[in-house]
């Protein structure tokens, strides 16, 4: 298993691209964003035997 290296640095390309794409203005927003949907009614109702068949099933997982 790959562990992730705190050391090593992304791409110079990459951070750019982050500091582009998530901005410090539009931060309230997606936090705002991100709670309303944590908080949001769960509308697929499954039994906790049906949610772990569904995490494990090698089926549903998408193509590398």
């Amino acid at each position: 298993m790959s562990t992730r290296s705190s050391t090593k640095k992304p791409p110079a390309s990459l951070q750019e691209f982050v500091r582009k794409q998530f901005t410090l203005a539009d931060k309230t927003e997606r936090v705002s964003r991100a709670l309303a949907a944590l908080n949001e009614e769960e509308r697929i109702k499954l039994s906790p035997e049906q949610w772990k068949w569904v995490a494990e099933d090698a089926d549903l997982e998408e193509p590398a």
